[in-house]
C-alpha cells in the first residue's frame, strides 16, 4: 500500500468528517479520536483506501463499512469499542482475518446492535485482536448455537496495520 495522495484537510472539512463519524460511533468515541486542537490529514492510497492521521498519528480508515479506528488505538486502551471475546482456539484464525464464530466468542457485550463496528479481543489478555461489524444483536448472537456472527474488518496482518507501521 502506498500513498497516492495526501493533504491537510480544512477547519469546515475537520467537522464535516466529525458529523460523519458521529452517525456511526458516540460523541465519547468521536472525542477520543479527534482532540479538540486538531490537524487531521487525509491520505489516499494506491488501492484506493482513505485514511486520516490526527496530529500525525494514523487514527481512521474509511473502509465500504464505515469508519473504522486502526487497531492501535484498541490496543493501547484509546478508543473504547463495544467488545466480543474469542476463546484461545479462536485467535489464530481471527488474527488471520477469518469471520468470527459463534461456538468461539466467551463474552458478548449486551448493548451490540447489528451493523455496530465492535473490538474482538482475546479472553486471557482482553487484547485487541480485530475490529469487526457485527452481523446480529447482541441477544441474537447469544442465541444462535452456530454460524458466522461478526465480520472481520481490520487485524494486526492485513494492509491498514502494515501500511500504519510505516506512516509517518
Amino acid at each position: 500500500m502506498n500513498i497516492k495522495h495526501r493533504h491537510f484537510i480544512q477547519k469546515s472539512q475537520i467537522r464535516e468528517l466529525q458529523d460523519d463519524v458521529l452517525l456511526q460511533y458516540d460523541e465519547t468515541i468521536v472525542s477520543q479520536i479527534f482532540p479538540k486542537k486538531a490537524r487531521i490529514e487525509l491520505i489516499e492510497t494506491d488501492e484506493g483506501d482513505t485514511l486520516y492521521a490526527v496530529n500525525n498519528v494514523l487514527k481512521l480508515w474509511k473502509s465500504k463499512e464505515g469508519y473504522i479506528p486502526v487497531l492501535t488505538l484498541l490496543l493501547n486502551k484509546q478508543v473504547n469499542l463495544k467488545k466480543i471475546v474469542v476463546d484461545q482456539g479462536a485467535i489464530r484464525f481471527v488474527t488471520n482475518a477469518a469471520d468470527v464464530m459463534r461456538p468461539g466468542i466467551t463474552q458478548i457485550d449486551p448493548s451490540i446492535k447489528k451493523g455496530e463496528i465492535v473490538v474482538i479481543v482475546d479472553e486471557n489478555h482482553d487484547r485487541a485482536l480485530a475490529i469487526g461489524k457485527a452481523l446480529f444483536n447482541a441477544k441474537e448472537m447469544e442465541a444462535k448455537k452456530a454460524g458466522k456472527v461478526v465480520k472481520n474488518l481490520h487485524t494486526i496482518q492485513d494492509n491498514v496495520w502494515k501500511f500504519e507501521k510505516e506512516f509517518k
